[in-house]
């Protein structure tokens, strides 16, 4: 799976909303560097500093089955800011004991190994089974990474449907990502009725957690009156902050200021962050 979005929708004669292909999320978080998001990178961080005792510690309290012992064992193991001191097969041991007995956050993450065989050989439909387990206990990324499953086919039987059940599960939850795509599939009637107000609705929540292509969508909805009622202003305003961000279909209608006959799939590239650690 690429951990890069595309349009896959282009139009014939004018921009349409766009939508990702399957990128299985990590994380929630926007910035990541080294494979590690910034804000747990800061976890990581504040846990390295304690000493090597707390470490132990939290070992013996593993080895004796605590399940929050073993989640936090094997994330220090899995991100540890010192590459040297990283042991993905023993992370991947830890959260696999801990998801088998009901730890949600373990679930989630044991999937994430399976998606991208780390620490263990890929495989995505134990990823699938591993990311439903953590969504019915309410895990939203785990949510959204099921949505994408069902969406595309991977991992587990299409069925756009459920797909859109997880979207809005995730979305209702504050998943900007869930919230975009949510959008996507009223707007265009993928798996629900076609609601072209509450897509724009879904949108606009996306496009203010600064999600590039729910901003460029939604440009795309006022310019049109699709949803909500035609306003160029506001239509020039989102799709400025989408250009300012480097989306070139939404920097070509600010240019021209006419309907190009062509979207190029290379126009919406969306670095998502790659689903390597979860929000909380």
């Amino acid at each position: 799976m690429a951990l890069i979005s595309v349009s896959t929708f282009p139009g014939n004669s004018s921009p349409r909303p766009v939508v990702t292909c399957r990128a299985a999320r990590l994380s929630a978080l926007p910035e990541v560097r080294d494979g590690v998001p910034a804000a747990h990178r800061q976890v990581v961080e504040r846990l390295s500093r304690h000493s090597m005792e707390t470490t132990t510690a939290l070992s013996q309290l593993a080895g004796r089955g605590d399940l929050d012992a073993q989640f936090r064992l094997g994330y220090r193991l899995m991100f540890c800011r010192d590459r040297q001191h990283r042991d993905l097969i023993k992370a991947f041991g830890l959260w696999k004991q801990a998801a088998e007995q009901g730890h949600v956050r373990a679930r989630f993450y044991l999937a994430t190994c399976y998606d991208f065989g780390r620490g263990t050989r890929k495989n995505v439909r134990l990823a699938m089974r591993w990311y439903q387990q953590a969504a019915l206990a309410g895990h939203e990324v785990a949510q959204y990474n099921l949505a994408m499953g069902l969406r595309d086919g991977v991992g587990i039987r299409r069925n756009l449907r459920a797909a859109v059940r997880w979207f809005r599960s995730a979305a209702r939850a504050g998943d900007p990502e869930a919230q975009s795509d949510l959008g996507w599939c009223l707007h265009e009637g993928a798996g629900v009725r076609k609601n072209l107000r509450e897509a724009a609705e879904w949108y606009h929540r996306a496009a203010m957690g600064g999600v590039l292509r729910a901003q460029f969508n939604l440009g795309l909805c006022y310019r049109d009156g699709e949803g909500v009622t035609r306003n160029p202003t506001k239509a020039r305003h989102w799709l400025r902050k989408a250009a300012r961000r480097g989306h070139t279909a939404a920097r070509e209608l600010l240019k021209t200021r006419r309907r190009p006959t062509k979207v190029s799939q290379a126009d919406d590239h969306l670095p998502r962050s790659p689903r390597s650690v979860a929000r909380r």
